[in-house]
């Protein structure tokens, strides 16, 4: 009984810490789209400031180039990695459900043969 109740608490723990990490990915990934989006308004803002400079075209470019590498880095992210862990935590809180069960089912088992005992023992004495 200890060990499936040890077992529960175990599977517990690695749910927390799949939750922990998802949260991570999905933080990246929003700190991905947050430096696409600044890189994005700074292009914006060069080409309504209306220069004709080479450079400022150059910049223009190379920062849009930058923005599309973090929304890429976003989209790898937010793909794969995820769903993976997404699948984690609804395995283990399957598993935890199932352990729950069993747990519970052997208290209630536990219960009744100590009843079963108890009216014995009342009736040797």
């Amino acid at each position: 009984m200890a060990k499936q109740a040890q077992k529960v608490d175990e599977t517990l723990c690695l749910i927390a810490q799949a939750q922990a990490e998802y949260q991570a990915i999905v933080k990246e990934v929003r700190g991905y789209c947050q430096k696409a989006r600044a890189l994005r308004q700074q292009a914006d803002e060069l080409r309504r400031s209306g220069s004709t400079d080479p450079q400022v075209a150059a910049e223009i470019s190379k920062l849009l180039e930058q923005a599309d590498y973090y929304n890429h880095l976003a989209d790898q992210k937010d793909g794969h990695p995820r769903l993976e862990m997404l699948r984690r935590i609804d395995s283990l809180e399957r598993e935890a459900s199932g352990l729950r069960d069993t747990v519970q089912h052997n208290e209630n088992v536990l219960a009744r043969q100590q009843i079963e005992l108890d009216k014995r023992n009342e009736k040797l004495c």
